[in-house]
């Protein structure tokens, strides 16, 4: 049985938070308005989003039912285009945009193609 690497695990949980993120975002929701639906806080709502740990699958569960993401396509990694897509809409759809904010969304899509050519060399040898 093939197992993932580790680059890999790092893409998916990137985009576990991108997709919820966007379904967040286009559903008008801040991150302490979904955290206090769900009964979670808006620091734990910003770690999954940011993927600055990985979660257990019961929060990513709770968060993506709530806003009405199919919880399997969270485990299926994207292409690098559909996910700086992910991104950018993400960005769109901001309401308070500060240099903060456009720093990490920048820092995002450098992450994800620095980390897309690393599982490319990894796949070829």
């Amino acid at each position: 049985m093939e197992t993932a690497s580790e680059i890999e695990l790092n893409l998916i949980n990137l985009q576990i938070g991108c997709m919820l993120r966007l379904a967040r975002l286009k559903q008008n929701f801040s991150q302490h308005s979904l955290g206090v639906r769900i009964g979670y806080t808006s620091t734990m709502i910003g770690r999954v989003e940011r993927a600055e740990s990985v979660s257990g699958w019961d929060k990513i569960y709770t968060i993506s039912r709530y806003l009405r993401i199919d919880f399997k396509s969270l485990f299926v990694l994207k292409s690098l285009e559909s996910l700086i897509l992910i991104v950018e809409d993400s960005f769109n759809l901001e309401v308070k945009l500060t240099q903060e904010k456009i720093d990490y969304y920048n820092f995002l899509k450098k992450s994800l193609r620095t980390k897309f050519d690393l599982l490319a060399k990894e796949q070829q040898g």
